[in-house]
């Protein structure tokens, strides 16, 4: 599956340096020192930092801590019938100092665990951010999800950590400098399990210390490029790998999508056609028709109260698809743990790859029928009653979600979505044909992570580059020959300077790969000048300094 051997490769050429990249971890012993963090002692006891979500969650200060007369930070939690836990503890920031080096490679977060009280088996995340960015998935971000073998079982004591942040992955708006004057670090504890009803969590950690490696440690290897060329059409990257059903994706700008109201005669549908849905099992589309719901927020659909859910699920290769329709009438999740969806109708398809269009259509309020690109359709009908939560104003959401943990990084190509005869705006948008994302008709702001929608405009030629991480300090560059003279290595970025073009990103996709975007404009030219005659070759390459320019 995602992602496939290059492609043909047109008329520019690949100069991919190195070998495959691996994870870098310090194999020999290194001196480190603090740059960052704390052990709590000078802290007042009690209340410490905020809290937000569910399972009673409470941080305080206490004694003793990890060396018996100390002071330790607490996180108590009570889960309850609700069947899940989702809460954040956030510690203050904390100045940073001597943190010269910028490579994360270089860093380790260090801390000591102990958890007292009864286990269920929840998972912890740990986030490292620069504050005053709103949240952690509003700016730079990086956070790492503890191995479970690494949660300490109750009752057997302290025990030390130590996290390399060459491990940690990407949010929001990137990874931090690894040079910048204060951090904050949130730590998130999650479970979705039903049927927990253990009380009285306690969780104790001391010594949070960020430490730098003060000897020399190798620069990560050339990490090994890939090039493909890029169609032109919506790609939708599940960026985000902290969980398997974050939802990346867009909603409608016009709220008054909704079905009420349809007819035989002037049935109301929504059609989805893609280009590319060559991904793995469980990796799915989901398609959320939510009244009153905010475009520009990634938890709209979740703590909405009402939700008429469409999904497209890969079963992987030659599995095929499955495709359902479902619904949740006065269920909002923040109120019972998770969404309450009642099945309308399930079935399958023969197609292997997802590609061509998908649609739902309603013929009257109550009754719809599902038609995949095969021919293959079902039909449903709908309690009068629960349809009529369905009115305008309403938004309808595409979200892609992993499905599993397989599904980080992996992407969808849209060619276009079809909305026809609702009330408001009637969408109709080839994407192939477009050279930006309209924002007066699409709401990105529905993606958990900003960057993960990318419009391939039909300016071509252009391509998509692709590298492994870990690669600090190394920046693409690119020329149209190996010849000296004026023709120089550049940025993609210096050749789309003269018109305001750029590549996207790159951008961590997931947990392993680097993704950027390089337009026409920014491809080459003969004589290596902004705005020159363009180049018909071109060489990529990762180097170390980043360019310049």
């Amino acid at each position: 599956m995602k992602n496939r051997n290059p492609l043909t490769r047109a008329c520019v050429a690949v100069l991919a340096i190195g070998a495959a990249a691996i994870t870098l971890l310090p194999t020999a012993t290194h001196a480190q020192q603090i740059v960052w963090g704390t052990n709590f002692d000078n802290e007042p006891l009690g209340s410490y930092g905020a809290v937000s979500g569910n399972a009673n969650l409470a941080a305080n200060i206490v004694t003793p801590g990890e060396a018996g007369g100390d002071q330790a930070l607490e996180l108590t939690c009570d889960p309850d019938s609700t069947t899940y836990i989702n809460c954040f503890a956030t510690l203050p920031a904390y100045t940073a100092s001597g943190n010269t080096n910028t490579v994360r490679a270089n860093y380790t977060l260090d801390f000591d665990m102990q958890i007292n009280g009864k286990t269920p088996g929840f998972a912890m995340q740990l986030y490292l951010y620069i504050p005053g960015n709103g949240s952690v998935y509003g700016g730079q971000a990086m956070y790492i999800v503890m191995p479970t073998a690494d949660i300490p079982v109750a009752g057997s004591g302290w025990h030390h950590l130590s996290y390399n942040l060459s491990g940690f992955s990407a949010l929001g708006g990137g990874y931090p400098p690894m040079t910048s004057s204060t951090y904050q670090c949130q730590i998130l504890l999650i479970q979705y399990n039903s049927g927990i009803t253990q009380i009285g969590e306690a969780i104790d950690v001391d010594n949070l210390y960020l430490k730098m490696i003060t000897n020399s440690v190798a620069p990560p290897p050339h990490p090994k490029m890939t090039m493909l060329p890029a169609k032109p059409g919506l790609r939708i990257f599940q960026k985000a790998s902290d969980a398997t059903y974050t939802q990346e994706g867009m909603a409608t700008v016009d709220l008054n999508q909704s079905w009420v109201g349809a007819t035989p005669s002037a049935p109301r549908s929504y059609a989805i056609t893609f280009a590319d849905f060559d991904t793995v099992a469980n990796y799915t589309m989901n398609v959320q028709l939510c009244p009153g719901g905010n475009p520009d927020s990634p938890y709209s659909v979740y703590f909405g109260a009402n939700d008429l859910l469409w999904t497209i699920t890969s079963g992987g290769g030659a599995s095929g698809f499955t495709t359902a329709v479902a619904f949740k009438t006065n269920s909002p999740s923040n109120a019972n743990g998770a969404e309450t969806n009642v099945l309308l109708a399930a079935m399958s398809t023969t197609s292997t790859n997802g590609r061509g269009t998908w649609t739902l259509t309603f013929t009257t309020d109550t009754n719809g029928t599902v038609r995949a690109p095969d021919g293959t359709s079902g039909s449903f009908v709908m309690d009068p009653a629960a349809a009529a939560q369905f009115a305008d104003p309403l938004t309808v959401f595409f979200g892609t979600t992993a499905g599993a943990t397989g599904g980080y990084g992996q992407f969808t190509d849209i060619s276009g979505i079809l909305i026809t005869n609702v009330a408001g705006f009637n969408e109709n948008d080839n994407f192939t044909k477009d050279d930006v994302l309209d924002t007066t008709v699409w709401d990105p702001g529905f993606s958990r992570d900003a960057g993960s929608i990318i419009l391939v405009s039909s300016n071509t030629p252009s391509y998509w580059v692709n590298w492994p991480i870990p690669d600090d300090g190394y920046g693409l560059e690119i020329k149209a020959s190996l010849n000296s003279g004026t023709n120089v290595w550049f940025s993609p970025n210096y050749y789309g300077s003269g018109i305001g073009a750029t590549n996207t990103g790159p951008s961590l996709m997931g947990t392993s790969l680097n993704w950027t975007w390089i337009p026409s404009a920014c491809l080459p030219t003969v004589d290596g000048t902004v705005g020159g005659t363009p180049s018909k070759t071109g060489f990529f390459r990762l180097s170390n300094p980043a360019p310049t320019q």
